[in-house]
């Protein structure tokens, strides 16, 4: 069933409903967050697949606390609650195979993206969309919380106040796609790959992983609150980890933030291709 809040959300709900029965819809305005709606309502005890969007954020959350610039209608905002029969010591890499979900969503659209592990999309270097994967444990496994940010056209302010290269649909195609037949074409690839997970873990998408993946061989920066080391990035393991050479040791990283060492140009110092955006 599919709920709608006082503050609508600018998107129909009913042709929504039909185009994705595998999900409950819950509909938004304006939130503080998905993320955290999405968590209200595990904890209340629906843990049946589902999924809130929202037309914007007041508190959007990306990776280790950073805020998600989240103006009205700017880009996708949604939290997807998944119930899986997994532990959560089973659910390595799965961040990795949302991000494959959006790359084949977003090809699509003529889009090659390439993936950042462990959580972005990027286009031309520039983060396109960003994921959030939250696990809680339950009797039957776990309940996933996974929050997907993908902009679409972001305005001056908002756009300012990023702290890393970005870039929106507005800046590769010429008639970006309406933000219902986005959401409805991502959250079924989602759906599929999802349940494929399920039965087979990263395993199933590694190879997948190997020719998306947008920091194999590349000299990188591993960041944390004490340094910053260089390294050379040489893919992931079997766990999703990444395998990284550094100093003439390998090393398994299962989170953190890590940078190429070679940054590429701002945004706007160099014309980007565009496409028509046809499906």
């Amino acid at each position: 069933m599919t709920q709608i809040s006082q503050d609508t959300c600018n998107l129909n709900a009913s042709e929504l409903t039909q185009l994705l029965p595998q999900f409950e819809l819950e509909l938004h305005g304006l939130i503080d967050s998905t993320q955290i709606r999405a968590r209200e309502r595990v904890l209340a005890g629906h843990r049946h697949p589902a999924v809130v969007l929202a037309d914007g954020q007041l508190a959007g959350r990306g990776q280790r606390g950073r805020q998600w610039q989240s103006p009205l209608g700017a880009a996708l905002y949604l939290t997807v609650i998944w119930p899986s029969g997994r532990r959560l010591a089973k659910l390595s890499g799965l961040s990795l195979v949302v991000g494959l979900s959006l790359r084949a969503c977003l090809a699509h659209w003529q889009i090659d993206a390439q993936l950042k592990w462990p959580n972005d999309v990027w286009v031309y270097e520039r983060k396109l969309a960003g994921i959030l994967v939250e696990a809680l444990a339950d009797p039957a496994g776990s309940t996933l919380l996974i929050g997907i940010g993908l902009n679409i056209c972001l305005p001056a302010p908002a756009a300012a106040a990023i702290d890393q290269d970005w870039i929106d649909l507005s800046l590769l195609l010429d008639r970006p796609p309406p933000r219902s037949a986005l959401l409805v074409d991502l959250l079924r690839q989602l759906h599929g790959d999802l349940c494929r997970f399920e039965q087979f873990g990263l395993s199933a998408f590694i190879d997948e992983w190997a020719s998306a993946d947008a920091l194999n061989n590349r000299a990188i920066w591993i960041n944390s609150a004490e340094q910053s080391e260089a390294g050379l990035a040489l893919g992931i393991d079997e766990l999703g980890r990444l395998k990284v050479e550094v100093g003439g040791q390998i090393r398994f990283l299962s989170a953190g933030d890590v940078r190429i060492r070679l940054q590429s140009a701002p945004l706007g110092d160099s014309p980007l291709p565009r496409h028509r955006g046809d499906q």
